[in-house]
């Protein structure tokens, strides 16, 4: 049986990006290099099930993250800030000092691990999958994606006496 076009061209997607990232990938080691930053606005970036931590120039006492499903931020002392990425995807993150004023106000990027996201455009919609060894499809607001049935396959050539025949 020959593999329709969507699953091919999603497989083709996947080994473009498999192959990029594995080119510019740093070993292991070099995931701690996304260190402390100190900044109150603009845009983070973090990566997935990895924390960075946020230095404030000023105490804090509240923190608001914009979609918890995403990123997730917390106060582990009045001037550092803890971000864990969740799921890829960009939110919001608001720091307040006991006085009601904004500390910080900032884009929180999450990031699959050596952004490894492949996103396939089908006629009927779109789908990300997160790759690494296999590829699964990431679900907005799913912190940790569920595998994915593969794409419908299309069998070209057959008419309607032989459709699903290889």
């Amino acid at each position: 049986m020959r593999m329709g076009v969507n699953w091919s061209v999603l497989a083709m997607a996947a080994f473009a990006a498999i192959g990029a990232a594995h080119a510019a990938e740093d070993p292991p080691a070099a995931a701690g290099a996304q260190g402390a930053v100190r900044q109150t606005e603009g845009v983070v970036k973090v990566i997935v099930d990895f924390a960075r931590p946020l230095m404030l120039a000023r105490p804090a006492s509240t923190v608001i993250i914009g979609n918890p499903a995403i990123a997730q931020a917390t106060l582990s002392d009045d001037k550092t800030v803890v971000l864990t990425g969740k799921t890829p995807g960009s939110t919001n993150l608001i720091v307040m000092d006991a006085d009601g004023g904004e500390v910080a106000n900032l884009v929180v990027d999450v990031v699959a691990a050596g952004g490894r996201l492949v996103t396939v455009d089908q006629g009927d919609g779109r789908a990300t999958y997160s790759c690494s060894d296999r590829c699964d499809r990431v679900r907005p607001g799913e912190a940790n994606p569920a595998p994915s049935a593969p794409p419908p396959q299309v069998i070209e050539g057959a008419g309607s006496a032989g459709a699903g025949e290889p």
